[in-house]
């Protein structure tokens, strides 16, 4: 770095002295500014000497303007200094105060929004616990529902099922009794054609070879063909069933009465 000339920072120390009461005028509101955001008391007191600095530099500027300026100078320094040192302790009591009262006020404020958001958010939470409540009991009754749709459509099939199986089995019954009714109706036709043929041929016989009757126990000589023709002294207990070829093979006859 280039080495400065002497004149360079005179220069700057006379434009400082020149413009010192404006220097110190921002100096106090930098300072207020700041104890605003730090709420620190240093910067209180920092304001003081820069009154005090501004205060001869606005005498300055005035004694250089009215030609009386040591006098006026050593006055405001004084009147400053004795202003400063009365009003010091109660400035800065005061602005004590106020940074107490600022302080609990703050922290007052903290405490009501760390409490409005404690609130918040149990609130939240128990928003939350209900939402998940009414979500599981309707994730309940769904279920329930779908348990009870599934149990009534199982009952359907098997209703359905159990209605199939017994039409199946009057079917199956019926077609039962209808070959056993076939079977039977068969049964009797063939009973009914073996009785017609024995009919017939019970017939054919008695044609070709009738039944006679023998009295005395089969012991007569003779037969009849019938009874209305035998004496009126005949033990009708005593008769006797056989084939006219029978009765001819043992010999008897036909009875002459008949």
């Amino acid at each position: 770095m280039k080495n400065k000339k002497w004149w360079y920072y005179a220069l700057w120390i006379f434009a400082i002295l020149l413009f010192l009461p404006f220097v110190c005028v921002y100096g106090v509101y930098r300072s207020i500014i700041n104890f605003k955001k730090t709420k620190n008391l240093l910067w209180l007191f920092a304001i003081v000497p820069l009154l005090f600095f501004g205060s001869a530099g606005v005498a300055g500027y005035v004694g250089a303007f009215t030609g009386d300026g040591n006098t006026r100078i050593e006055q405001t320094t004084s009147s400053s200094s004795s202003k400063d040192k009365d009003s010091k302790g109660a400035e800065a009591t005061k602005k004590a105060k106020a940074a107490k009262k600022a302080e609990a006020a703050k922290k007052a404020e903290a405490a009501k929004q760390a409490e409005a958001a404690k609130k918040a958010e149990a609130a939240k939470k128990a928003e939350a616990a209900k939402q998940a409540e009414a979500a599981k009991k309707a994730e309940a009754a769904k279920k329930a529902e779908a348990a009870k749709q599934a149990e009534a459509a199982k009952q359907a099939e098997a209703a359905k099922q159990a209605e199939a199986a017994k039409q199946a089995e009057a079917a199956k019954q019926a077609e039962a009794a209808k070959q056993a009714e076939a079977a039977k109706q068969a049964e009797a036709a063939k009973q009914a054609e073996a009785t017609r043929q024995a009919e017939a041929a019970q017939a054919q016989a008695q044609a070709n070879d009738p039944m006679v009757y023998v009295t005395g126990n089969g012991s007569s000589d003779v037969y009849w063909y019938g009874t209305s023709r035998m004496p009126s002294n005949t033990n009708m207990n005593n008769l006797v069933q056989m084939h006219e070829s029978e009765a001819k093979a043992q010999g008897k006859r036909h009875s002459l009465r008949e």
